[in-house]
């Protein structure tokens, strides 16, 4: 039996399920932060922190903080993060 199939069946499959439904969301707010130049998208980072201070929850600022990783290594090293290293990458906050 396969990692993948022993980690479905053992209940973690909901939580693979629940990541795999938040990257068309980091997708659709992807657009957003493609359009904003490189002190704007370095900006986020003020932003969510001042959210964080104000009391969000850092699950609510996933998908956007997300979008901007992904954004930022596209600028930086010119590679788009695979959907699945975006899961791992929730799973592991």
């Amino acid at each position: 039996m396969s990692l993948f199939s022993r980690v479905l069946r053992s209940g973690e499959g909901k939580k693979v399920k629940a990541l795999e439904a938040l990257v068309p969301d980091i997708n659709a707010v992807a657009e957003r932060f493609a359009a904003m130049d490189d002190d704007g998208l370095r900006a986020m980072t003020g932003e969510f922190r001042q959210r964080l201070d104000r009391g969000e929850e850092i699950d609510d600022l996933l998908v956007e903080a997300f979008a901007v990783v992904r954004e930022a290594a596209w600028r930086v090293i010119g590679q788009r993060h695979y959907d699945v290293q975006l899961m791992g990458g929730m799973a592991l906050h």
